[in-house]
């Protein structure tokens, strides 16, 4: 429940807020939020890992709503992306661990790795492009900061977090190394 007073507390942010500062901490809120959030599917009485929650859903949602709600979707979708990324590394990917359609039950093991994994990535893709298109650069810049600093923070204590931080590692090594290579070749 706490994950939901994160995110109103993001809403309300991005409500209330006429300056760049208020926004950036909606963002944050958000994606703090999304680091728990879709576990809330066990309180809304849907089974654990539910497709519903455990995808683009709620940040799309978001979008649905006023333009200054898309910082607020940018966070969300970090976050979210965040935690289903360290849900793609199970101990094993059966009963429990699967994602679950509402009132057909399991898609099985590699349906769920696919899409935990196609979800991690593009939640993080589309997060950090709606930052990208909601704040100038150096405030992305600081903004990516601060969510890697809450990623890293959720990652390094969550079941399958480190593995997650891993690959999340190499995709930012690659992305720094391909920067310097455009900007010498």
């Amino acid at each position: 429940m706490t994950a939901v007073l994160w995110l109103a507390g993001a809403i309300l942010f991005a409500e209330v807020s006429r300056n760049r500062a208020a926004c950036a901490g909606a963002v944050l809120l958000a994606c703090l939020s999304g680091t728990t959030l879709p576990d809330l599917d066990l309180s809304l009485g849907l089974v654990h890992r539910s497709i519903l929650t455990h995808g683009p859903l709620l940040p799309a949602l978001l979008l649905l709503g006023p333009p200054r709600w898309r910082a607020v979707a940018a966070g969300l979708a970090l976050g979210i992306g965040l935690h289903v990324a360290a849900d793609t590394f199970p101990n094993a990917m059966t009963g429990y661990a699967t994602v679950k359609l509402p009132f057909a039950g399991s898609i099985g093991a590699t349906a769920s790795y696919l899409w935990l994994a196609a979800n991690a990535l593009a939640l993080t893709i589309a997060g950090g492009m709606l930052l990208a298109r909601t704040f100038p650069p150096k405030w992305f810049a600081g903004l990516l900061a601060g969510s890697a600093a809450i990623g890293i923070a959720y990652l390094f204590v969550t079941d399958g977090g480190w593995p997650a931080l891993g690959v999340y590692a190499a995709f930012g090594w690659l992305a720094v190394r391909q920067r310097k290579q455009a900007r010498i070749g």
